[in-house]
């Protein structure tokens, strides 16, 4: 087909203020008829079986006689997601996004992104639906996996940047999710959910404002409503703190059904998916108010056309249009092989990147030497389930999450089988991969240490029945019962309570769920191949009445306001807290210089092995009646350091940094006085701190 549009990215015009024009552009909609106009903005519905458009998650139909490509939209929560068998095996199934961004690591975030935005082009999608960016709330959330911001805004600001940037440069639209104040699964669609103006701009919306200044194509607006308006059919979320406080320029979809009514479009409401159920119909649309139609298709043109979906003759588009001649459509989706062994090896160095050490007792850990280890548990030989994966669309294992974003691993290494090749010719494993206490004492007899194993899932569509893992009795009993030094490994979707055993266990670790690699992640960190460098990105309490639970009727209030998660908690005894992750080795830090918010630590690796070390700058503001919690504001990771080997990390901190939302203003505004800064590895293990007059 020929493109006939040049790849350039120019300003948009903003619904009811123009921001600027984009000519290509202009020219372009004024070609189109009204009924070209509308299917831009409305999908095909569910599932597409028109192989112009393919067989994707969401689709909207090409305009032919434009050049204008269709665009094919598919989940990505752990990679392309498997909607058939003939899938399984083709695309990489990754760990999931906290475990990703429990690395803490933008780079490696970004390497993800790029990852991603590659698997999805080979198998003919030019649009992500993620990342999901929604800052935990409730611990017991069904897709906290998902949220990669974890407890924290910071954080998934930054992993927010670096997803949105590799996903884009691979010339693949990203979607960022699920706006706004979507912060449980049960009674997603008809939970109200409430919180005041400041605690929305300052804990649930900088990751989204991230996704924006780094351009993301889209949003998706959730199922939920928000003060009382579902959230896709709200004008001051989608217009006043969307497209004109924020400044977004790109489109926003509905999530799969999220619409309600008619008049979404004159709400800020631009694509209504997965479509073709009579709101977006073109006597609805018909009733747009002025200019809006125009705004809606230029918005998603001009997104197409800065990922270079569209081009000209002497340049044709990044990407060109692969699926839109029927029957092209079949090969790509069901027989393109998208991952290789440079995804396969990313997907080991994120899983094991992501394993936090959480107790690491008289230094049991890594195993070494002429080692006999008995591993115990039933989790620790997972199975994988794959036919009943493919009935059942929410169902997860201890690898991979349920729901939209699942993606079916084909041969996921468990922990058992990553323990054995990784094993070499000293190290002995004896297994009872059973959860009976007596077999497992048995396998005990003559072994050095115990290894057992602690997993439980979550899934799209309901929330966690509880934070124990599926494995809480067992592993309570055979740690009680041991003789040996006993080391709990745990793969989770999220916050856990595992206070039952973590008191007597010697060493404790987590990971969360993650995907094909994770019996050989596990085996990396165990035996030493790697020091662990993850940082839990949520908080382990000690209870579960000390966690938020889901709301079981509306109006769901944010009664803690600010103190969401970790910042809740910071007058409590927790298990394990925020940010918390040990290393075998020792790190040392120290302020090589200071001028004004700019610091300069240099961090020394003090102890015998080669290690990584994050570095997490919190700010306590200065007292007063409003000001706000203790706030995570910036982390740096060293490279791979060696014993006595440092590494100078700078933190260049703005004073926008620093201000505060004023609903009276109706903005961020600037707070003075003396700040503490404090250098920590975790939000209660500071190794440095320095006052700050702004």
């Amino acid at each position: 087909m020929k493109l006939a549009y040049a790849v350039l990215l120019l300003p948009t015009t903003l619904y009811a203020q123009i921001l600027g024009a984009d000519s290509d552009i202009d020219q372009l909609v004024a070609q189109m008829d009204t009924s070209e106009k509308y299917s831009i903005v409305n999908g095909v519905g569910w599932i597409s079986r028109k192989q112009q458009s393919g067989y994707y998650i969401g689709n909207e139909p090409a305009v032919d006689r434009l050049g204008i490509p269709s665009i094919k939209m598919q989940d990505a929560a752990q990679g392309f997601r498997t909607t058939d068998e003939r899938i399984i095996g083709e695309v990489t199934a990754w760990p999931c996004s906290l475990g990703v961004a429990s690395a803490w690591d933008v780079d490696l975030m970004e390497d993800w992104g790029h990852a991603l935005g590659k698997e999805h082009r080979a198998k003919g999608a030019n649009m992500i639906l993620g990342p999901s960016v929604n800052v935990h709330r409730v611990a017991k959330g069904g897709r906290n996996a998902e949220y990669l911001s974890g407890e924290s805004p910071k954080l998934g600001e930054e992993m927010a940047r670096s997803y949105v940037r590799g996903v884009q440069e691979e010339g693949v639209m990203a979607v960022v999710k699920h706006f706004a104040l979507n912060n449980q699964e049960n009674d997603r669609n008809t939970i109200d959910s409430h919180a005041d103006e400041r605690t929305m701009q300052e804990v649930y919306y900088p990751p989204f404002k991230a996704a924006v200044d780094e351009g993301v194509a889209s949003f998706m607006c959730s199922y939920n409503l928000v003060n009382g308006t579902h959230s896709c059919g709200n004008e001051d979320l989608l217009v006043r703190d969307l497209k004109e406080r924020m400044g977004f320029e790109g489109f926003v979809m509905s999530d799969w059904w999220a619409v309600n009514e008619v008049g979404y479009q004159n709400a800020g409401l631009d694509m209504d998916m997965p479509g073709d159920d009579g709101y977006f119909s073109s006597d609805n649309l018909d009733a747009s108010d002025d200019g809006r139609i125009d705004d809606m298709v230029t918005r998603v043109l001009t997104q197409m056309k800065k990922v270079g979906l569209l081009g000209t003759d002497d340049q044709p588009a990044a990407f060109p249009n692969l699926c839109d001649i029927p029957g092209d459509c079949d090969d790509l989706f069901y027989n393109a092989t998208a991952t290789s062994a440079a995804h396969e090896a990313l997907a080991l160095s994120i899983a094991t990147q992501s394993v936090a050490l959480l107790k690491n007792e008289d230094d049991v850990l890594p195993i070494s030497g002429a080692k006999t280890i008995a591993v115990v548990g039933s989790a620790c030989d997972a199975s994988n389930n794959i036919s009943a994966m493919l009935k059942v669309w929410d169902l997860g294992n201890y690898y991979v999450m349920g729901g939209s974003g699942r993606v079916i691993a084909e041969d996921p290494v468990s922990i058992v089988r990553g323990l054995q090749e990784g094993a070499g010719d000293t190290i002995t494993i004896v297994e009872s991969t059973t959860d009976d206490l007596d077999q497992a004492l048995a396998a005990m007899e003559n072994a050095d240490v115990v290894l057992t194993c602690g997993a439980t899932t979550s899934t799209e569509g309901h929330d966690r029945a509880s934070l124990l893992v599926d494995q809480d009795d067992f592993i309570t009993q055979l740690v009680e019962a041991a003789t040996i030094p006993s080391v709990v490994l745990l793969n989770t979707p999220g916050a856990t309570v595992i206070s039952n055993f973590s008191g007597k266990a010697s060493a404790v670790l987590n990971m969360f769920l993650g995907g094909q690699a994770t019996g050989t992640a596990w085996s990396n960190i165990i035996y030493g191949v790697e020091s662990p460098s993850g940082k839990l990105p949520v908080t382990f309490p000690l209870s579960e009445e000390d966690a938020v639970e889901p709301c079981s009727s509306s109006p769901c209030t944010y009664d803690e306001k600010l103190e969401v998660g970790w910042r809740g908690l910071v007058e409590k005894d927790v298990d394990f807290p925020f940010g918390h992750g040990l290393s075998y080795t020792n790190f040392d830090y120290e302020v090589k210089s200071k001028d004004g918010l700019k610091f300069e630590l240099n961090v020394e690796n003090t102890g015998k092995s080669a290690g990584r070390e994050v570095v997490q700058l919190y700010v306590t503001y200065p007292v007063a009646e409003d000001a706000p919690p203790v706030e995570l504001k910036g982390f740096k990771k060293t490279g791979v350091l060696e014993p006595g080997q440092s590494e100078l990390l700078e933190f260049d901190i703005s004073p926008d940094d620093l201000r505060s939302w004023s609903t009276n203003a109706g903005d961020f505004v600037a707070v003075s006085g003396d700040f503490q800064f404090d250098f920590a590895s975790s939000s209660r293990d500071v190794r440095v701190s320095d006052t700050v007059t702004v």
